[in-house]
């Protein structure tokens, strides 16, 4: 036990409300804390340009994360209970056709035993379902998660709660609080924070129009959006300038790397978004209490697993905040300390 903050009874402040802070606050509601959240509406939000994408294969190595199980876990027992109270859906289980870009690919996919592994299609079974892929693909038991949806809602619900509020952090404001920054990239201009090892990435998504229904990806993917005739594609990934928005590069990388759906290639662009995700040097989240101040906290360094990783790690923080449980080393910010 961690006696220091264990009974925890300080109201909570969390500054940010984007996917992580969102799922924070409302891990901690459910735990009857006492929470308000500030969030200063800026742009180049990742959530904006997320697909929530939850696929179990990352990489060209089609590796599954060691905790993917217990992560889906606690999305489905979180989800659960939001979607209850939204009475509307914002995960869905999906097929995802996994393009293979090599026949070493095809060869680690066959060799695989996984639950999350459905079946293997052919070049010409692709062909037939106009997708382009010269050593097949295989579908996947994958998740969509309308990340944008959930925010929407969460916004509301707490705004009419009175525990929403749009404005910038002002310490001298909230010194009775218990403060857990959730500020996205934006924790490199974190004067309590910005220490750490984080690793922003700029991505550029695309709406496009699109019938075709398929979800699909060759590590550039292809999510139908709903019965509007149109589909999000991307994404690109840059270190450098985070905050310079769209751009025609990024827009030419994407259909450059979107050929396996050749009918795709002229097709037109409804809207092109910019967002910064905000990524770790060891690809781990980075979350914990501030070395000598207290009642500072950190949620953050999240990345492109977002949307898989963020409710697991909401539940362990909650268990550190309200009952002194020890956070996972491997995400604990004193791991740099």
């Amino acid at each position: 036990m961690n006696d220091e903050i264990y009974p925890m009874s300080q109201d909570i402040l969390i500054v940010g409300h984007g996917l992580a802070g969102a799922i924070l606050a409302h891990s901690l509601l459910e735990r009857g804390q006492n929470v308000r959240v500030i969030d200063s509406c800026s742009p180049h939000s990742a959530t904006q340009v997320s697909a929530g994408l939850i696929n179990p294969f990352i990489g060209p190595k089609l590796n599954i994360p060691t905790d993917f199980d217990n992560c889906m876990d606690a999305n489905l027992h979180f989800y659960q209970i939001i979607e209850k109270h939204a009475e509307k859906k914002f995960l869905q289980s999906i097929d995802l056709f996994r393009i293979f870009l090599a026949v070493t690919q095809k060869d680690r996919w066959n060799a695989l035993a996984s639950p999350y592994k459905k079946k293997t299609i052919s070049p010409s079974q692709c062909s037939d379902s106009g997708l382009l892929a010269t050593y097949g693909a295989g579908v996947t038991k994958a998740w969509k998660f309308d990340s944008q949806g959930f925010i929407n809602f969460s916004q509301k619900s707490l705004s009419s709660q009175g525990r929403f509020q749009e404005a910038n952090f002002d310490p001298m404001r909230w010194t009775d609080h218990l403060v857990i920054f959730c500020e996205g990239y934006r924790v490199i201009k974190n004067q309590w924070f910005n220490m750490l090892p984080f690793a922003p990435a700029q991505g550029d998504v695309l709406s496009i129009e699109s019938s075709k229904g398929l979800h699909a990806s060759n590590g550039t993917w292809h999510m139908p959006d709903g019965n509007k005739g149109l589909a999000r594609v991307g994404s690109t990934w840059r270190h450098e300038n985070l905050e310079s928005g769209p751009s025609q590069r990024a827009r030419d990388e994407i259909f450059k790397r979107l050929q396996f759906i050749p009918s795709l290639q002229n097709a037109s662009i409804n809207s092109h978004l910019s967002g910064v995700r905000s990524g770790t040097k060891d690809r781990n989240p980075i979350i914990g209490r501030h070395p000598k101040i207290k009642s500072y906290y950190l949620f953050n360094g999240f990345g492109s697993r977002g949307c898989s990783t963020i409710p697991l790690t909401a539940h362990e923080f909650t268990n550190f905040i309200t009952q002194g449980i020890p956070l996972p080393q491997h995400k604990n910010l004193s791991r740099f300390l």
